[in-house]
């Protein structure tokens, strides 16, 4: 990629951690970059939420049956609350 292209990348993940961190509150928020062997780009931005036992991998907070879910409808919601969010600061 592009410097400016990389640039962009760095702009919109610091953006939507801080649209996680004021929406969610969670414990963390990790960003990763991962890709095997096709060429590519693939990076995450996801939340640890309070109260994550320690013996859960830092990347497999879904193996823990204590953490937060929501319905369809909820999820949905919440992508409209984060997009806004977004938006205001991006």
């Amino acid at each position: 990629m592009t410097e400016r292209e990389a640039l962009a990348v760095s702009r919109a993940v610091w953006c939507i951690s801080g649209v996680l961190e004021a929406e969610l509150v969670p414990e963390y928020v990790f960003s990763a970059i991962a890709g095997r062997s096709v060429s590519h780009f693939h990076q995450h931005v996801f939340v640890r939420p309070f109260g994550t036992p320690d013996s859960v991998v830092w990347n497999d907070v879904d193996s823990w049956g204590g953490a937060p879910r929501v319905d369809e409808h909820a999820l949905g919601l919440l992508c409209c609350r984060l997009r806004t969010r977004f938006e205001a600061r991006y």
